[in-house]
């Protein structure tokens, strides 16, 4: 698409309507949406002008969210009302969501009732349960009628739908009594019942499940889609795998920025550096206040600092080694809270767990430490006493990299944020605390 782009806008300049929309038709609406950036808005305008108002909204569904709103803003109401009907529901919900409420307001009222009515439900329920990502674009059936019917409604329907995997049988209250997925439909004799077709067992969610614990189901059952159901059974919706798969590049995405000490931050390279500053800066505070607290245990013990000179030299490695130990930790446990592996009722397997690892690390890098001081300082009682802090500081910090992140799960907290920079100085605080204590007991009295 990029290759051929001086050409298109060539053709844009000159009007050349026709030969745009037969160019373009060689393209998928995700490869003209990845080279949207190149246009200028007028060029931008043109297109959404140009194309039918089908393709416009496929590709429309591609664009990044202030791309989205650019256009929003631009577009000839009667354009923007025409794409925005002919939007899949859940990516139109979505656009809602971003868009400010009185916005959202003004937009509904200028869609056609179906569509108004589709776009009011999907916006009660919360945006990260499974009630928000589902789509009303799906196709049910009485379970009384045969093959054939079942055929004739598909062949009415299927053109208005993206996405079609199954049928969903329902009975006279629309509660979901089974599905046929399209390739049974297809190999069965027409005048079967429905019925006898259909498979009674399906994989279901609730309209309240969170959108992870719905990945997890996608997962576990390798299906391409899910239908959403209320309390009573009554089919709502149907959720599709690509928008799980957006869950999970969210959630991912998430979990990454709050590893790393900084707030969510929506397409980098167009963001203000002014607003990723304002979201990276509360982090930042927060871990300075925290160090603060380091700094006030060294004045603290800084007599021991004064009369045993070498110590000083053994700080950093202690800090560095006993953060790294509680990240790999924190890491390991956040990952597995994510994927289902561990349960909160897990807590003390976990930290049982991490309590062994830490003890053979500990007395690895112990040992390593020992020898340092023994080799360079030739100092036996110096060795002694750094090893075994950092084997005391290992134990410590992988029990509480392993514990923190079920516990702020517990508390209804995104585990994601015991972050590496926040448990590393949480664990730096606690390192020269034992590192000191150690060394009054062993070291410091004898001397």
């Amino acid at each position: 698409m990029r290759v051929i782009l001086p050409e298109i806008k060539e053709l844009l300049s000159s009007k050349q309507r026709r030969t745009i929309r037969k160019v373009l038709s060689y393209f998928e609406p995700a490869d003209i949406a990845e080279a949207w950036s190149e246009f200028n808005i007028d060029e931008k305008l043109k297109l959404f002008t140009i194309l039918n108002t089908k393709v416009a909204a496929d590709i429309f569904e591609f664009l990044q969210e202030d791309q989205m709103v650019e256009l929003l803003d631009n577009l000839p109401t009667k354009r923007k009302v025409a794409i925005l009907n002919e939007m899949s529901p859940d990516d139109r919900t979505d656009l809602f969501a971003i868009l400010p409420t009185e916005e959202v307001e003004k937009l509904i009222p200028l869609l056609e009732p179906d569509e108004q009515k589709r776009a009011r439900e999907l916006l009660a329920y919360k945006g990260n349960t499974a009630g928000g990502l589902m789509t009303t674009d799906y196709i049910t059936v009485s379970e009384n009628v045969n093959v054939a019917s079942v055929m004739k409604e598909l062949r009415v329907k299927a053109k208005d739908i993206d996405f079609i995997q199954n049928i969903y049988v329902v009975d006279k209250v629309n509660r979901l009594q089974g599905i046929i997925p399209l390739k049974d439909l297809l190999t069965t004799s027409p005048q079967r019942k429905v019925e006898k077709v259909m498979e009674n067992y399906f994989p279901n969610v609730g309209l309240d499940m969170d959108q992870e614990d719905v990945a997890r189901v996608f997962e576990k059952y390798d299906i391409p889609s899910l239908p959403v159901l209320d309390k009573l059974g009554r089919i709502k919706g149907v959720i599709t795998v690509d928008d799980v798969i957006d869950v999970i590049k969210e959630e991912t995405s998430e979990d990454i920025y709050h590893f790393g000490a900084t707030e969510v931050t929506d397409q980098y390279l167009s963001a203000s550096p002014l607003n990723i500053a304002q979201k990276r800066v509360i982090w930042l505070i927060i871990l300075a206040l925290a160090g603060f607290i380091s700094g006030s245990v060294l004045e603290h013990y800084s007599y021991l600092l004064s009369s045993i000179v070498t110590l000083s030299f053994f700080i950093p490695i202690l800090m560095n080694t006993s953060g790294s130990a509680g990240t790999q930790a924190a890491t390991v446990v956040v990952r597995g809270l994510a994927t289902g592996e561990i349960r909160l009722r897990d807590i003390w397997r976990v930290v049982r767990k991490e309590f062994f690892i830490g003890i053979l690390m500990g007395i690895i890098a112990g040992a390593i430490t020992a020898l340092r001081a023994l080799v360079l300082q030739s100092d036996a009682a110096l060795g002694l006493t750094v090893a075994i802090a950092m084997i005391i500081a290992i134990v410590i910090a992988t029990s509480i990299g392993g514990m923190l992140p079920i516990i702020f799960k517990k508390l209804g907290v995104d585990p994601a944020l015991m972050s590496g920079p926040l448990i590393a100085t949480i664990l730096d605080t606690t390192t020269l605390l034992i590192y000191f204590n150690i060394t009054i007991l062993l070291l410091y009295r004898f001397r």
